[in-house]
Formats: C-alpha cells, sequence, structure tokens
C-alpha cells in the first residue's frame, strides 16, 4: 500500500511540473495558438495590461504601460504641453475619433513585437491618425512613409495602390524601420524617433560631428533641424498628457479595447462599390479601412485582402469559400426581368443560385420584377460584356476644363488620359476640342473628397513651375490660380517660397 502511494506522490509530481493543466495555462496556450493563426493580420483577442488583466480602454492601457522618462523638466517639452492643453477637451475627442478604427491594431502588432507601446502614439503626432495624410514631402499615411522607404520595405506605391495608406502594410513597415533604427542608435529611443522625422543619415551625421568636438551625442546635444526640435518634444508631451491625464485634469474620452477589424483574402479582384453592397455599408466606410486603394476596385494583380470590418467579417468568409477559385470574378447589377428565375439568371453568369442568394441575403428564390440583383460573375479574359468593362466614351472640353478637372469626374488618372489621346499631362487643351475616355458604368458617381489635400510646397533650387507641376499631378494653370503671388507675376518662383497645392493622393505614384 506505501509502494501504491508513494508511486501516486510521484505521478503528481511529474504531472504539476512537467505537464501543467490548469485553466489559466490552457487559456494562455489558447491565446497562443489564436496569436500563430491569426495575429499575422489582427489579433481576435483582447488587450491585456502589463500585470494581464484585460482592460476595456485603451486609454487606460496607455495610462497602465506608458513608462518613458518623458523629460517634462525640459523647456521644450513643456512647451508643447502646456500648447497641447491649451486644446481642450475637444483635441483628444477628435484623437479618439480618428484612431478608433485603427488603434486596437497598431497595439496589437507593437505588443506582438515586445515593442514599447509609447510607438503607438507616434502617428498622432504624424498625421492625427489620418490614413490619407500626405506631406509636401511626399509622405503618405498615417505613419507618413516617404516613397524610398516604401520601397526599402517592400511597400508597393503604383497607380492602383498606395501601400503606404493600408493599415497592415505601413504599420509593419514603419514598426520594422523604427525597429532598425532603434538598434542603429543603440537602444536610444529619441535618437530613434528623431531619425525617423530627420532620416538616419542626418542625425548619425550630427553625432560623429558631436564626438569630434568632445560633446555629447544625446539627442538634447545634437544640433537637429528645427522640425525634428519640435517633433520629439510633441512627442513626449502627448505621452506624459496622457500617463498624466487624471492629475492634470483631462477627461480622456473612453476608446474601446474591441478588435475593429480582419483581413478578408479574396481569391480574385474585387468590385468594392460592389462590396459595399454585400456588407449593407457605405462606401467611405470600405475606403475608412481601405484608403490603400486609387479606385473602386483592387489591382487586377493585387493585393486582394481587404480589411472588413469585424461585424461582417464572418458573413464574408461564408462568401469568400463559395466561390470560385482561380477565376476571374466580376460584379455586375442585374435587373430582374418577367420570366425570371434564380437557376437561369445563375446558369447565365457562371455563378451559383446559393451565392446569389447569399450575397443578396435571400432567404427564399422569390424574386420580383424589376428589383436589382448583385451578381458574381465569372468571366473568360475574351468575355467583355461584363457590367463592369471599361466602355469607350468621347469627352467635349469645357471653358475652364483641366485634365485635373477631368480625371476627378470620371475617376481616372491623368497618366491614363494623356496616353489614351497620346498627348502631355501639361499640354494646353483646347475648349470644343473631344478627347477619348475609357470608364465603367457608375464609375463617375465614386467621389473620394478626403483624398484632396491642402499642402504647403517649399520651393527648392532647381525647381519650376513645370517641374512642381509634374512631381504632383497637377497643371501649371491650377499652381498659378492657387496661390496669388504667382498670378501676379506669371512663372516667377524662387528657393524658400511656399506654394499651395491641392494634390489628389491617389495620382501620386512616385514610380521613377
Amino acid at each position: 500500500m506505501k509502494y501504491i502511494f508513494s508511486i501516486f506522490l510521484i505521478l503528481i509530481f511529474v504531472t504539476e511540473h512537467f505537464y501543467p493543466i490548469t485553466k489559466s495555462n490552457a487559456v494562455s496556450q489558447e491565446k497562443i495558438m489564436i496569436k500563430d493563426n491569426i495575429c499575422l493580420s489582427a489579433c481576435d483577442f483582447p488587450l491585456e495590461s502589463s500585470d494581464n488583466k484585460i482592460v476595456n480602454d485603451i486609454w487606460e492601457i496607455f495610462k497602465n504601460e506608458l513608462s518613458w522618462n518623458t523629460y517634462n523638466n525640459k523647456a521644450e517639452v513643456q512647451n508643447e504641453i502646456n500648447r497641447i492643453n491649451n486644446h481642450g477637451a475637444w483635441y483628444f475627442n477628435y484623437l479618439s475619433e480618428q484612431a478608433r478604427p485603427y488603434l486596437h491594431y497598431v497595439i496589437q502588432e507593437i505588443k506582438s513585437r515586445k515593442l514599447p507601446i509609447e510607438l503607438a502614439l507616434l502617428p498622432f503626432i504624424e498625421s492625427n491618425y489620418d490614413p490619407n495624410a500626405f506631406s509636401h514631402g511626399s509622405a503618405a499615411g498615417f505613419w507618413q512613409i516617404i516613397p524610398s522607404t516604401a520601397r526599402q520595405y517592400g511597400v508597393p506605391i503604383n497607380s492602383w495602390y498606395d501601400g503606404r495608406r493600408d493599415i497592415v502594410l505601413s504599420t509593419n513597415a514603419a514598426l520594422d524601420y523604427l525597429t532598425r533604427l532603434h538598434k542603429l542608435f543603440d537602444g536610444d529611443w529619441l535618437l530613434a524617433i528623431a531619425a525617423y522625422n530627420a532620416g538616419e543619415g542626418t542625425v548619425s551625421y550630427l553625432q560623429k560631428r558631436n564626438a569630434t568636438w568632445g560633446k555629447n551625442t544625446d539627442f538634447w546635444s545634437l544640433s537637429l533641424p528645427h522640425e525634428t526640435k519640435q517633433y520629439v518634444p510633441k512627442f513626449l508631451a502627448l505621452i506624459h498628457i496622457i500617463k498624466n491625464s487624471s492629475s492634470l485634469g483631462i477627461d480622456l474620452p473612453e476608446l474601446m479595447n474591441e478588435e475593429q477589424f480582419r483581413i478578408s483574402y479574396w481569391p480574385t479582384q474585387i468590385d468594392l462599390t460592389a462590396l459595399a453592397d454585400i456588407l449593407n455599408i457605405t462606401l467611405k466606410d470600405i475606403y475608412k479601412l481601405n484608403p490603400g486603394f486609387n479606385y473602386w476596385q483592387s489591382p487586377p494583380d493585387g493585393p486582394h485582402q481587404i480589411l472588413t470590418p469585424i461585424k461582417n467579417y464572418s458573413y464574408m468568409s461564408e462568401l469568400i469559400n463559395e466561390l470560385p477559385i482561380n477565376k476571374n470574378i466580376q460584379w455586375i447589377h442585374y435587373r430582374i426581368r418577367s420570366g425570371d428565375c434564380l437557376s437561369t439568371i445563375a446558369k447565365t453568369y457562371s455563378t451559383s443560385v446559393s451565392i446569389i442568394k447569399k450575397v443578396n441575403k435571400l432567404s427564399t428564390n422569390k424574386i420580383i420584377v424589376n428589383h436589382e440583383l448583385l451578381i458574381p460573375k465569372v468571366v473568360n479574359d475574351t468575355d467583355n460584356n461584363d457590367h463592369h468593362e471599361p466602355h469607350y466614351t468621347e469627352y467635349k472640353i469645357k471653358s475652364g476644363d483641366s485634365l485635373w478637372d477631368i480625371s476627378k469626374t470620371f475617376n481616372v488618372s491623368i497618366d491614363m488620359i494623356a496616353m489614351w489621346n497620346d498627348i502631355g499631362k501639361q499640354d494646353y487643351l483646347q475648349i470644343g476640342n473631344t478627347i477619348k475616355l475609357y470608364v465603367c458604368e457608375n464609375q463617375h458617381d465614386i467621389s473620394r473628397p478626403e483624398t484632396i489635400q491642402k499642402i504647403a510646397y517649399h520651393v527648392k533650387n532647381g525647381d519650376s513651375l513645370v517641374r512642381i507641376a509634374n512631381r504632383f499631378n497637377v497643371s501649371v494653370s491650377e499652381l498659378v490660380t492657387w496661390n496669388r503671388k504667382v498670378k501676379k507675376q506669371p512663372g516667377l518662383i524662387y528657393p524658400g517660397q511656399y506654394l499651395v497645392i491641392y494634390v489628389d493622393i491617389t495620382q501620386q505614384h512616385f514610380d521613377a
């Protein structure tokens, strides 16, 4: 009996120490499995504080985990603290609304890399978490990534798609870059943040110069550009205010700690207007989560990944699983005629009754004459009869027209209009002449006013109106119209001058 009891005790010891099966451990293992399978995109479990407690408000997570020295005794930081405080409550209400769709994801990605949570506040300084932000220096997205950095980290920029505005791609690239800068500057986050703004070459050069002169090489000792000298203190000030909001009398609005989206991987090109109809949400809501797309469709060659609101994700997954794989699928709006039934419509468009019912949320096979159905149509490369196939049209030039105006009206690029008509992007348009356009039905009904950004461009040595116009895909006449000083003295610009430019961010491709 004693022998059996001893064996029993040994088994308990081995089980407890080498094969723990407690409830808490089981939950932990489950989370690891979820992370491995899903966190390549957007994680689906709630954020935890550093002590592993679930926190329902994102601002509370920040308060619990912000740990950097904010140098609030420095005059530069204190000035920024006072400036932000002077904005009042509306400022943090505004920031919360701007960041609401994205912040949970950004924090998850930062935590998965074991980076400091402070980095999640950087897009507030860069762009107020506006994915459509665009700067005079050609930085785009809420991380404000410049074209050269985008190329370095494999972020595509082309006429169809700008990955710098993509929530997932831009976040991955920015965090990769910040991680590299942190290592480059020997673990000094202030220098890494300064380099993110001013460029690593600038910061490295100033460090070497200070070292040669026997001076300190920390952030506060470097003669950095004026913008960077303000940038880092502004970042530190925001950290300090959020960390100490209660004692400062600042009431941060509730920002729920909830997953906002997941990634849906479509097997083929997807029409965004069709997607909005499928999900019963506005096109604006689609673009809010997918601001990288320049047109009404995903690029022909991809990516076809779509960020889907969390409430719609399950339905999207079911639909995708029913679509034919490796097929060219386009979407049509079909008006029901007398004598139609779902089976004949499905056969006509090489799809299935179940898919038509799912897409249109039909509970029965009953359909009504003159009602409209949204149908995914499987087509061959030679099939040109689809509703969304581009069709030829002619447009007569009116007084005041420019290629930029026409491109906005018909939602096509200036480059394409110039190619179709064998003209230069800056050529004069003769009133009464006609130009050729290849557009899709209803394409011109889609407007994205948030893609027009007003910027102040700093004229540099060697600049001319033609060169500036070509760089930002606008016309010289528009530059003149937007800038009174240039209008008074046509063609006269000088280094140091600021020009107002209304930039369409969907036309800034930087392919060169």
